[in-house]
């Protein structure tokens, strides 16, 4: 089968709702759908500058994927940022958690870790353009 692109990415969570309302709020994120589910909530969120779309999931017959972190590495979102200090600073404003500096081996790249509210990792990187060639 060939790919015809990511339709979405989904993440069970504690707080579908909460979560959604708050990556709308501190990230942009559009909030597409957001029901109460027979086990729980489902929210569809988009980012306003890539237009992937996360599914969050929370069921009270499954555990949270914070739950199972024990490491930032294992499972994060990535964000670009223009102005890291700036941008970490404002989410730990609105309830995140700085986690650590990440080592890189480019010098003018500076790249971080936050924790959202609910436990799961936030990355923010200024690299180069040409970082990924």
């Amino acid at each position: 089968m060939a790919s015809n692109g990511i339709e979405h990415i989904g993440l069970v969570v504690k707080d579908s709702k909460k979560m959604a309302d708050w990556y709308h709020a501190a990230l942009g994120f559009i909030i597409l759908k957001s029901v109460d589910t027979d086990t729980g909530h489902v929210a569809f969120i988009q980012c306003s500058e890539t237009g992937l779309i996360f599914e969050l999931i929370t069921d009270k017959t499954l555990a949270p994927i914070e739950a199972a972190l024990t490491h930032p590495l294992q499972v994060h979102i990535a964000f670009k940022s223009k102005d890291i200090e700036t941008d970490k600073n404002r989410l730990l404003e609105m309830g995140a958690e700085f986690v650590t500096d990440c080592t890189t081996d480019d010098p003018d790249a500076r790249v971080l870790i936050v924790k959202d509210p609910w436990g799961n990792y936030i990355q923010l990187a200024r690299r180069k353009d040409a970082f990924y060639l």
